[in-house]
């Protein structure tokens, strides 16, 4: 073989043979049974490509299988709908996803993208990521395996984006409070740093601006997108005079708004008489909350599973979809968390 020749991977032997690189780990572990006619398929392809497994081959098997999928809170039950569609999805294509946990942390996150660049994983993906955009490049850079990214936007031959139209999900959130008269309108912002809480923003400002208010920055505190989060944020800005509080609340996540709630409480107020409360992903406590939450949704299942959808075409070869990237729809879901502003000063 020629030395400038790169090596054959894996991978070449699976699209040669048209069959996963799982097929391809099983072949070669000898893990699972394999049709006579795919496991010649396999072994005339690994001869005509000039394939020969590494050194500790089989020490290697479950990464070849796997899917990297990294997430910065595993507590969020956002990142576990969102895992099964993945999970749903890859078991259909003979892969398994492995699930890493950034634990909110930008710099652990490098750590495990580092990890994946240097392991022989079949692809990542990454939800939520936490890494500043420069940050976020560099790392689609260093990793050569191919990457779905969920909600973050980046440009790279190698990268697709699953996006949901959040800044037309908060638009329709404040859009919504403003037709129930509400004026007095605060963002708990969550990371504030990141495209995510950006957006959202971008669409509560849009909406206040086309009925000629604006968003007060005193009533947009930021905090940690969990509960007590959401918590702090709110008694933060309850601790204020009255006449100078918010009548009603769009928050980050769904966690926060949770918080957000038993803020409320904890000071002797009631939602939606008092204070409306507005969440964002619709995950499945919503519903049972007390009131049951107000929350701009995001698809969470099927944005799993067309992300693997769309990584295991581009693991097959298949170049990324056209632009690079999909946007989803972000619907608001209408509960019993928000109702028409009193005439009073929320107290």
């Amino acid at each position: 073989m020629d030395a400038k020749k790169p090596r054959p991977s894996l991978h070449n032997v699976a699209q040669r043979a048209g069959v996963s690189p799982a097929t391809v780990s099983r072949v070669l572990n000898h893990t699972a049974p394999v049709r006579d006619g795919v496991r010649a398929r396999v072994l005339a392809a690994m001869n005509e490509l000039g394939y020969a497994p590494p050194a500790g081959r089989f020490a290697k098997r479950a990464l070849e299988d796997a899917i990297g999928f990294l997430i910065p809170d595993i507590l969020n039950p956002f990142f576990a709908e969102v895992l099964r569609g993945v999970q749903d999805e890859a078991s259909a294509a003979g892969f398994v996803p492995v699930l890493y946990d950034s634990t909110e942390d930008p710099q652990r996150e490098q750590q495990f993208l580092r990890m994946f660049a240097s392991q022989s994983m079949c692809g990542v993906i990454l939800c939520g990521s936490r890494l500043s955009s420069p940050e976020l490049l560099s790392m689609c850079h260093q990793n050569n395996a191919p990457m779905v990214i969920i909600n973050r936007s980046v440009r790279h031959s190698q990268v697709t984006c699953i996006l949901t139209d959040l800044e037309g999900g908060t638009w329709r959130a404040a859009r919504h409070l403003l037709d129930l008269q509400h004026t007095r309108i605060g963002f708990l912002s969550g990371p504030i740093a990141s495209e995510q809480s950006q957006k959202r923003r971008n669409g509560i400002e849009r909406a206040l601006t086309e009925a000629g208010l604006s968003l007060r920055p005193e009533w947009c505190p930021a905090g940690s997108p969990t509960v007590d989060g959401g918590f702090q944020a709110m008694s933060a800005l309850l601790a204020r005079p009255s006449a100078e509080c918010p009548t009603a609340v769009i928050t980050y996540n769904d966690l926060m708004a949770l918080g957000v709630l038993h803020a409320i409480r904890a000071h002797h107020l009631r939602v939606p008489e008092d204070i409306s409360v507005i969440g964002c992903d619709d995950v499945a406590i919503a519903a049972h909350a007390n009131p049951p939450l107000t929350t701009v949704s995001q698809p969470k299942y099927r944005m799993g599973r067309l992300a693997m959808q769309v990584l295991h075409r581009m693991i097959q070869g298949h170049p990324p979809p056209e632009d690079s990237y999909t946007l989803m729809e972000s619907a608001l879901i209408v509960r019993e968390s928000t109702a028409p502003a009193s005439n009073g000063v929320p107290r």
